[in-house]
């Protein structure tokens, strides 16, 4: 079995990325993660209910901790961190079926969409390409389980994509994910008891700040650079192939493959 815990950044109206970034591991690793997540926030006497990255990587303060925090979750030997953004502008210069093919509308072999996706939230790209990589970690006959630090909207709608995906017929155009059989379930625990949650808490605002600082920076088509900082030591036991953006040629890349697969497509 294998346990990702993942959060977001950049859903919010105006963001020029979104991101779903987290940890992935063994249930026995996530516990030694969460044990010493616990004592560090214990050394530093901050409640850990108080936790939340996005207010604390603005306090000079906090650094200190939020470095050791950093180092606790990028240090441990057989949990990796993933993390897949996407560029804002790029997915919304898309048609409205492209874009709800790549917000996982069910695409047959005709080339029809049968299922709606999602067309004007990003988000729900990043988010189907980083649970079928963490499927793609656990063993032939096991299950990947999923744990989001998401509100309701959100929650509900990734029930409704695990359903979609569960029960979807393999015959269909896109259906090359040898191992969507290992998908788990996802649960929505309390990030505020969660020491899994609010890692990758840590992780998706600080890699969320690199990316749109590239941007910023005019460098929306280059994010080879490593991050520095509190990123790079939340990153430090990172597959680079795990760290992925989703700019307008991946994006296109995506869409030319699936229709590769199809006898047609449907008008722009």
């Amino acid at each position: 079995m294998i346990d990702a815990y993942l959060d977001e950044s950049g859903i919010h109206k105006g963001a020029k990325v979104c991101l779903i970034a987290g940890y992935y591991g063994g249930s026995g690793e996530m516990k030694r993660l969460e044990a010493a997540w616990n004592k560090t926030l214990a050394d530093f006497k901050f409640p850990k209910k108080d936790f939340h990255a996005k207010d604390l990587l603005k306090l000079r303060d906090a650094q200190p901790m939020l470095e050791a925090l950093a180092k606790v979750a990028g240090g441990q030997r057989k949990i990796y961190p993933i993390a897949f953004g996407i560029v804002v502008d790029d997915f919304m210069s898309f048609s409205h079926d492209e874009r709800r093919f790549l917000t996982g509308a069910t695409l047959m072999t005709s080339g029809k969409l049968a299922t709606s996706g999602c067309p004007s939230k990003p988000y729900f790209v990043p988010f189907l390409r980083i649970v079928r990589m963490v499927c793609d970690h656990a063993p032939i006959g096991g299950k990947a389980h999923f744990y989001f630090g998401l509100g309701r909207p959100f929650a509900e709608y990734a029930l409704a994509m695990f359903n979609q995906i569960k029960s979807q017929d393999k015959t269909l155009a896109h259906s090359t994910w040898a191992s969507r059989d290992r998908l788990g379930d996802p649960a929505f625990p309390s990030a505020e008891e969660t020491a899994a949650l609010q890692a990758a808490d840590l992780l998706v605002h600080s890699v969320y700040l690199h990316m749109t600082e590239r941007i910023e920076e005019g460098d929306s088509g280059d994010f080879t650079e490593m991050p520095t900082g509190i990123a790079r030591l939340c990153v430090a036991n990172a597959d680079p192939h795990e760290l992925v953006y989703l700019d307008k040629s991946c994006l296109q890349n995506m869409i030319d493959k699936a229709k590769s697969l199809c006898r047609v497509w449907l008008p722009a």
